[in-house]
């Protein structure tokens, strides 16, 4: 039986980043979930209401959420680590199917900026599918030339640019009060909430990222 002494000696469990992360990817499937089932699926009904001004480029609209579907999916198998490490050769099927939701995705979006209005939120459009497709093809050739900490760092890139549209949407449909600060005009609101989706999340991401090696570093020279 333990006494009061050896609890009061026994280490505090901490928890550690895989719990973090861990717990972190769960909410993020939850939210895609959510995502998928409220804003994805109804396109498949085909309701030319649904679609609005988009119904007669109905198939590059359809083609751009295919591609971001499997790439949600595939993406968030891709950031499980405990997954990487027991079935390596799953890891690599799904991040090869993420690169296909990726091309097809990137390949509607462009389609589809052509008639998005207003412009500059089509231009905005442009700028997060440019991010997505460079940021996936860096993570790519990474791998291919065997960087796989390089790999790792820019497929979290990718990922963040994937997510964007799910920030977007939850932002823009969830929280007006606060997206209506980004602009003076709803369309302002658009255009602005798109880029803040992408390039907020890189940038946090950056900053923690040399953060931590500015303190590997630290932690190297004084050791020495």
């Amino acid at each position: 039986m333990a006494t009061p002494t050896t609890i009061a000696g026994a280490p505090a469990r901490r928890i550690s980043w895989k719990h973090v992360t861990l717990g972190a990817l769960l909410v993020t499937a939850a939210v895609n979930a959510r995502f998928l089932v409220h804003y994805a699926a109804p396109y498949f009904a085909w309701d030319p209401k649904y679609f609005d001004y988009f119904w007669p480029h109905r198939w590059r609209l359809i083609m751009h959420i295919c591609g971001g579907i499997v790439a949600l999916i595939c993406g968030t198998l891709q950031m499980w680590t405990g997954l990487r490490r027991r079935a390596m050769r799953f890891h690599r099927w799904t991040g090869r199917v993420y690169l296909g939701g990726v091309a097809v995705g990137i390949t509607g979006a462009f389609l589809m900026t052509v008639y998005t209005t207003p412009h500059s939120f089509g231009v905005a459009l442009m700028g997060l599918a440019t991010a997505w497709g460079l940021t996936t093809a860096i993570a790519y050739a990474a791998i291919l030339k065997g960087q796989v900490q390089m790999h790792r760092e820019w497929m979290t890139r990718s990922y963040l640019v994937t997510f964007a549209f799910v920030t977007f949407r939850v932002l823009v449909d969830n929280l007006p009060g606060l997206t209506a600060r980004f602009g003076s005009s709803p369309d302002d609101t658009l255009t602005n909430t798109t880029w803040i989706c992408w390039v907020v999340p890189l940038a946090v991401y950056e900053v923690i990222l040399q953060s931590k090696r500015l303190r590997a570093i630290r932690a190297r020279v004084a050791g020495d």
